[in-house]
């Protein structure tokens, strides 16, 4: 199963809006769907084949129609709970993993939760203690949404199904714009939308007899423990690693993987080969740029790295190339609708082509190496954060009062030492922070903004859900501190849910084995030095999985999935900026001011200089609000993964 939803109504759910629900989220479960209705509550799932595609699509039940399960997602521990189960008497009529819910509810009541590896959004009904329980697992990779209309209640995978429901308001959450212009992304509970919420990762949302509880029950654990020799801890993450790949191959359609040639997905590639008997289907995207060109050089690094580490492998390799032409323009409005909230991370336009590739050669599944750089340190701003901390152990007066000022006043030339003087001013824990991973500062964030309050209130809107997470880690290194808040916030509601929306959109799951929740506690066990060591990135990572890679991969430097929003936004979606950032509609919309923002448009699109996250910014956040705010922006039929290949101008 791969979407779900439901409605309360004290009055009786209504069957009908719960029907155009799930149609609202076909893509996620083109195999079917199904619902069960029980007086004041309605819910359902739709379903993407995937283990036991016999099974029913909707909810499945116990032996006594007493509890009932809505799951999006996989448990890849499936097996073994339900030998540990059937053992204890219960009877299973499917082979699915969404069984093992229905069943372990039974055995264990919420406790559940806790005997799950795996990713999901779950809906659990419990019809002797009128209960109703919703959850999101550990590491987010899947999302869940709800809201209330008075009295009644929704839920749903994506946020769209929730406005099938006429009451349910469409309108900017004012709270949630700071924080998508300074870190790209909007933490829980809130959302884009004002009235709609989200569980966070690990969260769960109980509701029993009309009283609702919203609470934790995991969150990632980061301090040193029981740390073995290097060798030893190099061992322990290549066996857990291996086992966590091994697991998340469990499928009774094709699978294969994302390929992009860093260490990372290299790996996973790498692991998956061995465990398979059969060359795997690998996928790659790149951008259409002529060979040896210096856009070539700078955005394909990944396609020729990928190339190479399919050719080491053997895999079945796939790859797709992106136009710059018009039809990235005509795809982009589907997209920005695809993900519920507006996103400052283009490269969902790369994983929607890869994930369409995936599903035209008929491979519905595929694995991934999300979270390995928060996990083992694989930005370069971990290392620099780390030289940041040794330069703040010096004496205060001699720091403030003669280096800082000393090295900001040298040329460009020394432009990291500038920088380093720079971000030694902001002490204050999520300020610093900031430096390493905002987008646009708050004095820009307030010129561009209408109503703008001071920015001492505009840094007061977003850093106290960072400060709350930057404090949990029990380590002595800032540098950890940035890793562990990436992964609950930028890994969990940017990364995972570029991931999740882009590849539902083509009917694709996708897995991330570096996000079980075993392979995050060992990770996030074991000290710095040994993730950051010898003057080398995630080098214990590299040491574990040596035997397997090209010795190119494995020194190969450092990209991010990165692709070439600058240029586009000055030549092929240069026509949606002309139409969607005029002043007329800036002013309309409220939110920004039109001399602002046409000050920074005129800088990026016509003086060449470099402004290329307020403008994406502007236009992905007036798309969004032309989609789902206003609706005067129509997409016609659904996206299909044929359409996307092909690159057709679509209506």
């Amino acid at each position: 199963m791969c979407g779900i939803f439901g409605h309360y109504a004290p009055g009786g759910a209504d069957a009908a809006l719960v029907a155009r629900m799930a149609q609202a989220l076909s893509h996620r479960g083109p195999d079917g769907w199904g619902a069960h209705h029980e007086g004041a509550f309605a819910f359902g799932a739709g379903r993407l084949a995937i283990i036991d595609l016999s099974a029913p699509a909707g909810p499945l039940f116990n032996e006594d129609r007493q509890v009932a399960v809505a799951f999006n997602g996989e448990i890849y521990n499936h097996k073994p709970l339900r030998a540990e189960l059937e053992a204890a008497g219960h009877c299973f009529t499917t082979h699915t993993d969404t069984e093992v819910i229905v069943h372990g509810y039974e055995a264990w009541g919420m406790d559940v939760l806790a005997r799950l590896r795996g990713m999901f959004g779950v809906c659990i009904y419990d019809a002797a203690r009128a209960r109703y329980l919703l959850a999101r697992d550990r590491m987010g990779e899947k999302p869940l949404y709800y809201t209330h209309v008075d009295d009644e209640f929704l839920f749903a995978s994506e946020a769209k199904a929730l406005f099938e429901h006429p009451g349910v308001k469409r309108a900017v959450n004012h709270a949630a714009v700071p924080h998508f212009l300074v870190v790209g992304y909007v933490p829980p509970p809130l959302t884009m939308f004002e009235g709609i919420y989200k569980l966070a990762p690990g969260e769960r949302l109980i509701w029993e007899r009309g009283a609702i509880t919203v609470e934790p029950y995991w969150q990632a654990r980061m301090a040193e423990h029981d740390v073995p020799p290097y060798d030893e801890a190099v061992r322990r993450v290549r066996a857990k690693l291996g086992e966590c790949v091994e697991m998340q191959m469990m499928s009774d359609v094709p699978i294969g993987t994302f390929l992009s040639g860093g260490v990372d997905s290299s790996a996973v590639a790498a692991l998956m080969q061995r465990a398979s008997p059969q060359p795997i289907n690998t996928f790659t995207v790149g951008f259409d740029f002529p060979p040896g060109s210096k856009d070539d050089v700078k955005f394909n690094v990944d396609l020729r790295y990928a190339a190479q580490m399919a050719a080491y492998l053997g895999t079945r390799h796939h790859e797709i190339c992106l136009r710059a032409d018009d039809s990235l323009a005509q795809l982009l409005p589907h997209l920005v609708y695809a993900h519920d909230e507006p996103s400052q991370n283009a490269s969902y336009v790369q994983s929607v082509y890869v994930a369409a590739l995936a599903r035209s050669h008929g491979v519905p599944v595929l694995l991934n190496g999300e979270a390995s750089d928060e996990l083992f340190m694989g930005y370069t701003h971990y290392r620099t954060d780390q030289a940041l901390s040794r330069y703040l152990a010096l004496p205060r007066l001699l720091r403030e009062g003669v280096l800082t000022p000393l090295l900001e006043s040298l040329p460009a030339r020394f432009d990291a030492a500038r920088k380093l003087a720079r971000k030694s001013r902001q002490t204050q824990p999520a300020l610093r922070y900031l430096e390493w991973m905002r987008l646009l500062d708050f004095e820009r964030l307030r010129a561009l903004m209408a109503h703008a309050p001071p920015i001492a209130n505009l840094q007061g809107s977003v850093t106290p859900d960072l400060q709350s997470l930057l404090d949990q880690p029990q380590t002595p290194h800032f540098a950890d501190r940035i890793a562990y808040t990436n992964l609950r916030r930028v890994v969990a509601e940017n990364f995972n849910m570029r991931v999740d929306k882009m590849s539902m959109a083509m009917s694709i799951e996708t897995r991330a084995p570096f996000e079980d929740h075993e392979m995050v506690d060992l990770a996030f066990s074991l000290p710095l030095a040994y993730k950051l060591r010898g003057g080398d990135f995630k080098r214990i990572l590299k040491d574990a999985v040596r035997d397997l890679l090209p010795p190119a991969i494995l020194a190969r430097p450092k990209w991010g999935f990165n692709p070439p929003q600058s240029g586009w936004l000055r030549t092929c979606l240069r026509p949606l900026v002309e139409r969607l950032l005029t002043p007329e509609r800036i002013a309309a919309v409220g939110i920004f001011r039109p001399e602002a923002a046409r000050k920074v448009i005129d800088a990026h699109l016509v003086e060449g200089k470099y402004e290329m996250w307020a403008v994406w910014s502007l236009l992905v956040f007036h798309l969004w609000h032309a989609l789902y705010i206003e609706q005067d922006w129509q997409l016609g039929a659904k996206l299909t993964a044929a359409e996307v290949v092909s690159s057709l101008r679509i209506p």
